[in-house]
């Protein structure tokens, strides 16, 4: 059973959506946009519904903030804005797929099935435990404590998803910072080293090695 997230602010056809694909799936349906965020942020969900036009705010927005900070959990647009341009600034937010309003419970629930058993190919796979409690979805870059997400700042989670995917070597300063930082900002070994003083306080001291001039490395 998935766990859907709905953020639908016409509140028939929230109810509808949340009864329909709640036959098969655990569904919590909202209708704003700050209501969805939190949420998204303190709770693992299997897949997003975004309606574009929500209630303070719109869709494209609140997935572009969510992927910002390294939520990849797989979306769904439902949105009666239907111009190929409309559908190009929703799949450059970051969505999976996109279902132009009209439409039927039925096709809903077929996009829905083939996106989580795409999704559901590489789940397992993807997680890896991290002793302590401690375990990281390296497809979602998420971190989980026991069954809850354990909140962490973007280029945290970024770099060690880049450690974990590197563990038989050391990554260097110069990869993580083409890796974590984008063009436009300035990084430095000083802020590198508070990142990873951040990992080492959360996984362990011993968990993350450094050596001078090959970089730091996951153990």
């Amino acid at each position: 059973m998935a766990r859907i997230l709905i953020v639908e602010d016409e509140a028939m056809l929230n109810d509808m959506m949340c009864e329909y694909l709640g036959q098969e799936h655990e569904v919590t349906g909202v209708k704003s946009y700050d209501e969805a965020l939190d949420l998204a942020y303190e709770s693992a969900f299997d897949l997003w519904i975004f309606d574009v036009k929500i209630v303070g705010g719109n869709g494209f927005n609140l997935l572009k903030e969510l992927r910002s900070s390294a939520r990849l959990t797989p979306c769904i647009f439902t949105t009666s804005l239907n111009t190929i341009d409309d559908v190009s600034v929703g799949f450059l937010s970051g969505c999976d797929d996109y279902l132009k309003k009209p439409f039927e419970l039925k096709e809903l629930g077929l996009r829905v099935k083939n996106l989580l058993k795409r999704t559901f190919l590489h789940n397992e796979s993807s997680l890896i435990s991290l002793g302590e409690n401690f375990s990281f979805d390296i497809s979602q870059n998420i971190l989980y404590k026991g069954k809850d997400i354990f909140l962490m700042a973007k280029k945290q989670a970024l770099l060690l998803a880049l450690l974990l995917k590197n563990r038989d070597r050391f990554v260097t300063h110069d990869e993580i910072f083409s890796e974590i930082w984008s063009f436009d900002e300035n990084p430095s070994d000083a802020s590198l080293r508070v990142y990873i003083a951040e990992l080492r306080k959360i996984l362990g001291k011993e968990r993350i090695i450094s050596q001078s001039k090959l970089g730091y490395k996951y153990v």
